[in-house]
């Protein structure tokens, strides 16, 4: 067979190109890689970059979850895609990872009302897991929020099989007089108006030695669920007939209307109703709290961190919708 010394060449021309566009594509990766944000984390106990970690870690810094408006849990839960959580309402519920539940069955772990969750929640390295309860921190003055997925029981203990999720508070800076403010109002379509406002301040007292950071929060969330009235009658058809004692004559109660499941219920029962309770936008959502801290620089090598939070978490009513009423009456629009 004889060789084609222009098709050769042609071969070896059109190689040389895809290597030198193959080559200058990995120059431009390299260079944009350069410019990625770096974050730091703590997932490990001790400070490296996130991308050095030899676990699987979310992280979003401060920055971000301001650009993102994340202010709760149910706002980041949005951006977790291996996150899920069984949402009973503002706080309660339980947060799973990568799809790993211990059911709800009791056992050694539960507790006397829930079962222990399996995804520890901390506040900088204070443990906040509670049984059926998510501890949902409000978002504010945060360096950032690390999510980390898998086991994590060596490093932050029982509660925390599936992963764990920690909130990191932005610490007091030295030499750094400080402060912010933010305030927002909004709306609810066929609910009540949104107000949040926020401050944060943080004072050096002593040069190089000692400065406190402070912050304080107000968010309350309109209600957006009606609590219709309705009444609330006995039907010879109700499961509760049975223990009544009363049986039928000729297919008919003492109520003259037919019997259910052969039993009756008395002739006058009472109505209910939940007058008392009704009302529109009956789940309203409050949070507010404060935190303050304080670093104080005893040597280069030793410091002492001290930081107090409190929070409120007042949730009203109800988080459940019920398109029809106890007497199977439709709602009105």
């Amino acid at each position: 067979m004889r060789n084609n010394h222009k098709l050769a060449c042609a071969i070896a021309a059109v190689l040389s190109t895809c290597g030198m566009t193959s080559r200058a594509a990995t120059d431009t990766d390299v260079t944009a890689d350069a410019s990625v944000l770096e974050i730091t984390v703590t997932a490990t106990r001790r400070n490296e970059s996130v991308q050095d970690v030899p676990i699987t870690v979310q992280a979003f810094t401060g920055d971000q979850l301001k650009q993102l408006n994340v202010s709760t849990f149910d706002d980041a839960i949005k951006l977790l895609p291996n996150v899920t959580f069984a949402n009973n309402g503002p706080g309660t519920g339980n947060i799973f990872m990568r799809g790993l539940s211990a059911g709800f069955a009791g056992g050694q772990s539960s507790a006397s009302i829930a079962p222990f969750p399996n995804v520890a929640t901390y506040l900088d390295d204070q443990s906040l897991t509670f049984p059926s309860r998510n501890v949902d921190v409000y978002v504010v003055d945060m360096e950032r929020v690390e999510v980390l997925e898998g086991p994590q029981g060596t490093l932050f203990g029982g509660g925390a099989e599936a992963g764990a999720l920690r909130y990191i508070t932005n610490k007091p800076k030295m030499n750094v007089t400080e402060g912010s403010a933010n305030a927002t109002y909004g709306i609810t379509a066929g609910g009540d108006p949104n107000t949040a406002v926020n401050a944060t301040l943080n004072l050096p007292l002593i040069q190089d030695t000692l400065a406190v950071r402070a912050v304080i929060y107000n968010d309350r969330r309109g209600g957006f669920i009606d609590n219709v009235p309705s009444n609330f009658t006995r039907q010879n058809s109700d499961l509760g007939a049975f223990y009544t004692g009363i049986k039928p004559v000729g297919g008919i109660c003492p109520n003259g209307l037919p019997a259910g499941a052969g039993h009756c219920i008395p002739a006058n029962s009472p109505v209910g109703n939940n007058l008392a309770l009704a009302q529109d936008n009956q789940n309203p959502v409050t949070y507010n709290g404060i935190r303050v801290s304080a670093l104080y620089d005893i040597t280069p090598d030793w410091s002492l961190l001290i930081a107090q939070t409190y929070q409120n978490l007042e949730a009203d009513g109800t988080y459940a919708q019920f398109p029809i009423g106890s007497g199977l009456s439709a709602a009105a629009a």
